[in-house]
C-alpha cells in the first residue's frame, strides 16, 4: 500500500528502537544517530576475522565507529597497516603503521600517530564500516552522515558487524550501497 511506504529516517530509528528495547545497544549508548555497538560485537568481529579476507588484509580502511574497536586493534596487533578518516578533517585520512594497539586508545588520539595519506596511493585490502541495518542480499544503511561518505569507492571488500536485530528480511528502502561481508555473533554472510 502506498501509505505503507518507510523513509530511510524511520528505518534507522525503528533499529535504533529495537536496539534499545531488548537491551542489545552497548556503549555508546543510546545507539540513536550511531552506527550502534552491540551486545556481542566482539564475537562477531571474532568471526570477521576467521575469514580469509582478515588473513590477507594488509592494509585496512575502518570507520571510527565504537562497534569497530575490536578490529581496529586487531589490525594493529596483527601488523596491518590501519587507514582512519581523520576526526577532525574530512575527506582525509591517516595511515598508522607499527602503532601498538594500546596506543590508540581513542580515534581522536589518530593525529597523533597517523601520517596523512591519499586513499589513491595505497592498495586497501579490506573496508570496515559500521551499519544501522543490512540484509541477506547485501544491502547496507548507515547512520546517515560521517564515515563512509557517500562517494568513497574503494576496490576491496567491504565488511561489518551487526546484531541479528539489524540484519533484517529485507530492506524497506534502497540500500545506500552494498556490501561484502556482514559478520553477526552467531554467522558470517559473504556475497
Amino acid at each position: 500500500m502506498p501509505g505503507d511506504a518507510v523513509t530511510v529516517g524511520e528505518l534507522r530509528e525503528r533499529v535504533w528502537n529495537a536496539l534499545a528495547l531488548h537491551r542489545a545497544a552497548a556503549y555508546p549508548t543510546p545507539p540513536h544517530g550511531h552506527h550502534p555497538n552491540f551486545v556481542g560485537a566482539r564475537r562477531a568481529a571474532e568471526r570477521l576475522m576467521a575469514h580469509p579476507a582478515w588473513a590477507r588484509a594488509e592494509v585496512v580502511l575502518a570507520g571510527p565507529d565504537q562497534v569497530l574497536k575490536p578490529l581496529r586493534e586487531a589490525a594493529l596487533r596483527d601488523g596491518k597497516r590501519l587507514v582512519l578518516p581523520h576526526p577532525d578533517r574530512a575527506g582525509r585520512f591517516l595511515l598508522l603503521d607499527g602503532v601498538p594497539p594500546e596506543a590508540l586508545r581513542r580515534v581522536r588520539d589518530a593525529p597523533k600517530y597517523g601520517q596523512p595519506v591519499a586513499l589513491e596511493a595505497l592498495p586497501v585490502d579490506l573496508v570496515l564500516v559500521g551499519s544501522v541495518a543490512v540484509d541477506p542480499a547485501f544491502g547496507w544503511v548507515g547512520k546517515g552522515y560521517g564515515f563512509p561518505p557517500r562517494r568513497l569507492e574503494v576496490g576491496a571488500p567491504w565488511a561489518t558487524l551487526v546484531h541479528p536485530l539489524q540484519l533484517l528480511p529485507e530492506l524497506p528502502v534502497p540500500p545506500e550501497r552494498r556490501i561484502d561481508l556482514i559478520a553477526t555473533p552467531y554467522e558470517l554472510l559473504e556475497r
